[in-house]
Formats: structure tokens, C-alpha cells, sequence
């Protein structure tokens, strides 16, 4: 797979599954148009230098726990030299299931961060607008992306990274499982936090949120 289809599969994926959904939550809880804007590019900035980092940093933290060791890496792309692809982690030697440990690390912590998504879907409301929007964005947004992405590239369009090397250690079917398990509950946690914020009438801003008055005929969500 070319880096220009890895850009080109990103870019659509960034927009698909995070742009949209952030910005169908963000109009749910009264933000306007120019605020959208600002919070979505916000959280793209805030993307480029987190996503890349946290992947990267997963396949490093489980190979050094089965004892591999970096010969050299790149933990997030170099954007400012108009890289916004390359992030990679070169071992020095190690035992084929020590790979298989590190290949499979950054969807552990995927599952591990939608489990956390999970118990801050109470709260969902008591966040501002933009601070709902960024948790939204890393505790499901971002593994959905994460798994998707990565594993469309191997599956659809004949890439050979993580999930390429994951078929080979371990039946396809699990590997398919795993993957789609994991899309299945970031999608789900998103849309039970985008649904469960009520639509709010007027304006709010990026760092407010409209909260209704308490009275003796009305009850708090």
C-alpha cells in the first residue's frame, strides 16, 4: 500500500468517523457554526499530535514487556516536514511471539480506552461542549478509527502492517472477530453518548455549557 493511499484511507477515515460524528454531537449540544469550526479544528491539531503517539507508544510499551528492544523509531509523524504518515517502531531481533505481542498491543489498549468511554458516558453531560467532543473523540472515535483504518488497509487494500502480520500468528477468524468486536463497541459508545445528550436550544460556546435552571417541575438528566 503507497503512502499516498495511507494519506488518501486517513484522511477519508478522519472525516467519516471523526469529523462527522463530533460535529453531529457538537450540534446537539447548541454550539454554533463558528465554534463548531473552531472546536473540530481544535481537535484535529490536538489528533496529529496524540493519535500517532498513543499507537506507537502501545506497540513499544508491549514489546519492551516481552523483552524486545528498539533499535529506532518514530512515535509521531513529522508533520512539520509535511509527514503526516510515517510512525513506525524497528526492533532489534526478538522471537516471532514477541512481534505478535507487539503488533496486537494498541488494540488492547483501544479496548481498554472504550471500557474507560464507558464509565464517562454518565457524565456526559456535565462537560462542556469541547471537553464532551475530545472525550468523545479518544475514548471511541479515535480506537474505531484506529481499528478500522489499519485493519481496512491490511484486509481491502493489500497493505502488510499490523493486522497483515496478526493473520499470521494467530486463525483469521479470530483476528476478524477482534477486529470487528472492537469497531462494533466504539460505534456503540459513541452513539449512546451522541443520542443521550438532549438537543439545547439557542447558543453555547467552546468553553460553556448551557445548563437548564433547576426547578421544583423539572428534573435533572
Amino acid at each position: 500500500m503507497t503512502d499516498l493511499a495511507r494519506f488518501a484511507l486517513g484522511g477519508i477515515g478522519f472525516f467519516l468517523l471523526i469529523v462527522l460524528p463530533v460535529v453531529w454531537y457538537l450540534k446537539r449540544r447548541g454550539v454554533t457554526d463558528k465554534r463548531l469550526g473552531l472546536s473540530i479544528l481544535a481537535i484535529w491539531v490536538l489528533w496529529n499530535l496524540v493519535h500517532a503517539p498513543i499507537h506507537e507508544t502501545s506497540h513499544f510499551l508491549g514489546g519492551r514487556l516481552v523483552g524486545l528492544h528498539a533499535r529506532d523509531y518514530q512515535l509521531i509523524q513529522h508533520f512539520w516536514k509535511g509527514d503526516f504518515i510515517h510512525g513506525f517502531i524497528s526492533w532489534e531481533g526478538g522471537e516471532r511471539w514477541q512481534f505478535l505481542v507487539s503488533s496486537q498491543a494498541p488494540y488492547v489498549i483501544d479496548g481498554l480506552v472504550i471500557l474507560l468511554g464507558f464509565f464517562l458516558i454518565r457524565w456526559r453531560t456535565a462537560f462542556t461542549p469541547f471537553v464532551g467532543a475530545l472525550i468523545l473523540t479518544l475514548t471511541f472515535l479515535r480506537p474505531v478509527f484506529d481499528v478500522g483504518t489499519n485493519y481496512a488497509a491490511d484486509t481491502l487494500f493489500g497493505g502488510a502492517g499490523d493486522f497483515g502480520f496478526l493473520f499470521s500468528g494467530y486463525p483469521h477468524v479470530a483476528v476478524h472477530a477482534g477486529a470487528w468486536m472492537l469497531m462494533l463497541l466504539g460505534a456503540v459508545g459513541a452513539a449512546l453518548t451522541i443520542m443521550g445528550v438532549k438537543r439545547t436550544e439557542g447558543k453555547s460556546t467552546l468553553g460553556t455549557s448551557q445548563v437548564e435552571p433547576y426547578s421544583s417541575n423539572s428534573q435533572r438528566e
